[in-house]
């Protein structure tokens, strides 16, 4: 054979080559486009799978937070409170010194201000000396105790000597008369019985009149006797009334609304200023009426204030309010019922006080008014 006939062409050698490299480069190409479709399946379906668990978990949070809120009703609408008592004065007068200041922490029995007491004082050596004066007219009296009653046992020995005479003589008259016609006995005879006689009864009222003088000077003792509680206690009521002079606290608290200085007027039963109790500290938390049913006298609850949020206090339901003034209605006594002509599409739940009192309260923290969030705890449905 000739070498022309079997050398082949350069050019014809390389497209074979590259001919063949292509056939075997298809089959390796072919897989890696088809890939990224598998890939976005697969990412589809995990999507779907997050999605759903996503959504369920929602629901079952939503419902986890509804049955804990309808089980453990929470409100921000609630404020503390504390009682506060009115400091009035028991008796009137200028005041003339104020041992406290606005806002100061004082303590059971602190003088808190003093009302001139010049006037009482008075009052009560008034009281003393009528005592004293009493006292020596009691010490009179009993000294003459022993003759009065000495003049008693006389003069109704003398009202019985002339009860006698006095009879006597009646019956000396009634005996004689009779005689006087018949002439055994003288008209002067007659006329000294008469003179018996009246002399006997003027006797006997003279004595009877001294007797009735003797009972009058021995009761005196005992209506004097008889006044001196009376003077006593009017003693103890001027005392009482100095004392007063000197307002104390009656019990720990803080001092409010002092607006005075010394030297102002107090008139007795009207404020000066005012003293909060810090005893005894509760909050006033607004329910809806629904969320009613799972609060009960007792029920325990979690109280935090708006100012210091990250302290909890724990506290229980004290009561619950039974009455509040309904909305937009007008009380008309002895009338009928007044009733509005428009009508509300939006019902909004009424909401009724509940008072949670605290059990350790911090006396830094709590002040009256302050913004409070409350959590009943327990689940004491009624």
């Amino acid at each position: 054979m000739d070498d022309s006939s079997t050398r082949t062409n350069p050019a014809t050698e390389k497209k074979i080559v590259t001919t063949e490299l292509s056939a075997r480069a298809a089959p390796e190409q072919a897989p890696t486009t088809q890939m990224p479709d598998t890939k976005a399946g697969s990412r589809k379906v995990i999507g779907k799978i997050i999605s759903v668990i996503i959504m369920f978990s929602a629901v079952v949070l939503t419902l986890y937070v509804w049955s804990i809120i309808e089980q453990h009703p929470r409100t921000d609408d609630a404020n503390v409170r504390a009682n506060v008592v009115g400091i009035v004065p028991r008796v009137r007068g200028q005041i003339i010194k104020l041992h406290v200041q606005d806002n100061q922490a004082v303590k059971e029995g602190d003088l808190l201000m003093e009302i001139d007491p010049d006037d009482y004082e008075l009052a009560v050596e008034k009281a003393r000396s009528a005592l004293d004066a009493l006292d020596q007219q009691i010490e009179v009296a009993r000294a003459q105790d022993a003759d009065l009653k000495f003049a008693i046992k006389a003069a109704e020995a003398g009202v019985e000597r002339a009860d006698a005479q006095l009879k006597q003589a009646d019956d000396t008259l009634h005996r004689l008369q009779p005689l006087l016609p018949k002439g055994f006995a003288t008209g002067e005879q007659v006329d000294q019985a008469k003179t018996a006689k009246q002399v006997a009864a003027s006797s006997l009222a003279a004595e009877e009149q001294r007797l009735n003088q003797a009972n009058t000077a021995l009761s005196t003792l005992e209506t004097l006797v008889a006044q001196r509680p009376g003077v006593v206690a009017a003693i103890k009521l001027a005392e009482l009334e100095l004392s007063y002079c000197k307002v104390t606290a009656p019990f720990p608290g803080r001092v409010i609304n002092l607006n005075i200085s010394a030297g102002a007027y107090a008139s007795a039963g009207v404020p000066v200023f005012s003293l909060l109790d810090t005893r005894r500290w509760y909050v006033m938390a607004n329910f809806r009426e629904g969320e009613l049913r799972h609060i009960a006298p007792g029920t325990d609850a979690e109280v935090y204030l708006s100012s210091a949020p990250s302290q909890h206090f724990r506290g229980k339901v004290q009561g619950i309010g039974w009455a509040v003034k309904p909305d937009g209605e007008i009380d008309l006594p002895h009338d009928v019922p007044y009733i509005r002509r428009e009508l509300n599409w939006v019902h909004i739940a009424q909401r009724f006080p509940v008072r949670i009192e605290i059990e350790q309260p911090d006396a830094e923290l709590f002040r009256m008014g302050a913004s409070a969030v409350v959590t009943i705890k327990g689940s004491n449905a009624r």
